[in-house]
């Protein structure tokens, strides 16, 4: 949402552009407003942007794009400086994961999302950009987009068509294709799954990142809590059943630790580990959201351990793009999670990708603002919208994600999940939740495919069934 939001704002692409933003549901979708960690940017004298590369890049395990990568870190200090032109209200510090210095800018100790979206939303609607919401996007064609709007008081969608010379997908991961992720519930991979069915290039889409500290609950589904890596950067540190460290380094990248985790729960049967933040002082000052989600289930952060467990939290791969969002189809762009830029490689650095979100979507509101492509030529489309996946598929497909395309894969699980996904039931209303569904079952058939291509193991993506590599410096 970041990404769009910045792309479509009047001192970008708006400048004497008609530009259309559309929404599945409300302005506040997405997983902008949940994040919580921060920006990296390199902000104080003792830094460097060198520094940040190297941290970036080490991460990435061996599969960043240096120059996306020089990009990001070059341009990240100026981000900040605009957002806070715009009224956003920033302060710097907070260490996280994988970072060798304290580059983390912050908002309201673990808010930086809801207020990076407030300040770009109130851009947004001061300026003449145009907004619809409830509409999904079905398909691109020739010409511009094919677009499911809902109807008032009913279930269907109401198909019509957009016509754009330039069509900008913004829409984020897929963590809804897991049984426990950090995603809201419309994070359903739409944009990647329809660039997809329009022939895009894709890359690195079996990389998806397990955020380490997930608040657990034993009937958590869907979306949970995420427990911000700026806890253990302010000394807190994962601990086990008897309250002895878990992991060898709390801090590490996050493939690192939450496979550490992994292991440790698979060796004990233990369904969680646990966060202890215990020594952190002013906790509830510091970081009101963790506190507040914490408490809202009995649980006192500052007086008691934190049950927490690795959940589904990024995709690394995508859309193959530029910096500035260009993909392999004529005017068609992808910006923020829903691209591989090369930024993030085999792992994402955390705190890199609003950075990048923000970066990205001011390159193509500039680059857009200047020139339009002659027009918007996809492949066709192979989507058959009349039909798709039937909205009860979607439980069965997550836990089998989980099972057998999570933290952990090997090749029998894999084949299992394809032959699975291959007996999906058939829906036939075109209404968003077949639209979703369709969507999730797309994606989750192109990760299966990608991490049974992919024999090694690196960074976020781990078979159990091929030798270790080096990863991040450590042993996969």
């Amino acid at each position: 949402m970041a990404a769009a939001l910045v792309a479509a704002t009047p001192t970008t692409a708006a400048r004497g552009r008609r530009v259309l933003l559309l929404s599945k549901n409300e302005l506040g979708g997405g997983s902008t407003p949940f994040a919580q960690g921060g920006m990296a940017a390199v902000l104080d004298p003792d830094d460097s942007v060198a520094l940040h590369a190297e941290d970036t890049l080490t991460a990435g395990a061996g599969l960043c794009d240096p120059a996306a990568v020089s990009a990001l870190v070059s341009g990240a200090p100026e981000v900040i400086s605009w957002l806070s032109s715009l009224g956003a209200r920033l302060g710097n510090g907070h260490l996280e994961g994988g970072h060798s210095r304290r580059r983390i800018v912050h908002a309201g100790g673990d808010a930086v999302g809801a207020e990076v979206h407030r300040v770009l939303a109130r851009a947004l609607l001061a300026s003449p950009v145009s907004l619809l919401t409830h509409a999904v996007a079905l398909d691109l064609t020739d010409g511009g987009l094919l677009v499911g709007l809902a109807r008032p008081g009913g279930s269907s969608l109401v198909v019509g068509m957009v016509r754009a010379r330039a069509v900008v997908l913004a829409t984020g991961g897929f963590g809804q294709a897991y049984a426990t992720t950090t995603n809201p519930a419309g994070v359903t991979g739409d944009g990647l799954a329809l660039a997809a069915r329009a022939g895009a290039a894709l890359r690195d889409v079996e990389f998806v990142q397990f955020h380490p500290t997930v608040l657990w609950d034993a009937e958590g589904r869907g979306q949970c809590p995420l427990i911000t890596e700026a806890l253990r950067g302010a000394g807190a540190v994962i601990v086990d059943d008897s309250g002895r460290p878990a992991v060898p380094d709390s801090l590490a990248p996050r493939d690192v630790v939450s496979a550490a985790m992994l292991e440790r729960m698979s060796a004990s049967g233990a369904p969680h580990l646990w966060l202890d933040a215990t020594s952190v002082q002013r906790l509830d000052d510091r970081f009101p959201t963790v506190s507040a989600a914490c408490r809202e289930r009995g649980i006192d952060p500052a007086a008691e351990p934190i049950p927490v467990a690795p959940g589904a939290h990024y995709a690394c791969g995508g859309v193959r793009a530029d910096m500035t969002g260009r993909t392999s189809l004529p005017g068609v762009f992808a910006v923020g999670e829903v691209a591989r830029t090369g930024v993030h490689g085999a792992n994402r650095l955390a705190s890199n990708s609003l950075t990048e979100a923000m970066i990205m979507g001011r390159g193509l509101g500039d680059l857009l603002g200047r020139e339009l492509p002659r027009g918007v030529i996809p492949a066709p489309s192979a989507a058959d919208r009349g039909i798709g996946v039937a909205p009860p598929a979607r439980p069965a497909l997550a836990a089998a994600m989980s099972r057998h395309a999570g933290m952990l894969r090997d090749e029998t699980g894999l084949r299992e999940l394809l032959r699975s996904l291959s007996h999906a039931p058939p829906g036939g209303v075109l209404d968003l939740p077949t639209v979703e569904a369709t969507n999730l079952h797309t994606v989750s058939t192109l990760v299966a495919e990608a991490a049974l291509a992919r024999r090694e193991s690196r960074g976020c993506h781990r078979r159990s069934d091929i030798a270790p590599a080096l990863s991040n410096g450590v042993a996969a």
